[in-house]
């Protein structure tokens, strides 16, 4: 699950990481860039997007390893 936090700041998302922690949550961050704490990060241009969507047409789907691989390296 990808959760978009709104509004939040470190302190917020350090509650919500130990509030994850006491309840044994599986909860880490995708990018621990303490510079960006906003997720998905930019948009696929335009080239990565018709890759993935060729990609699922050849094979039928596209796999979440593969989609979060190229959303994670924008």
């Amino acid at each position: 699950m990808l959760l978009q936090l709104d509004n939040t700041n470190k302190e917020d998302i350090n509650k919500l990481l130990a509030f994850a922690r006491q309840n044994n949550l599986q909860l880490s961050l995708v990018d621990e860039n303490e510079e960006s704490l906003i997720l998905p990060g930019k948009p696929l241009s335009q080239q990565q997007l018709n890759q993935l969507i060729e990609s699922s047409r050849k094979s039928g789907i596209i796999s979440m390893k593969a989609a979060h691989q190229q959303i994670r390296n924008s």
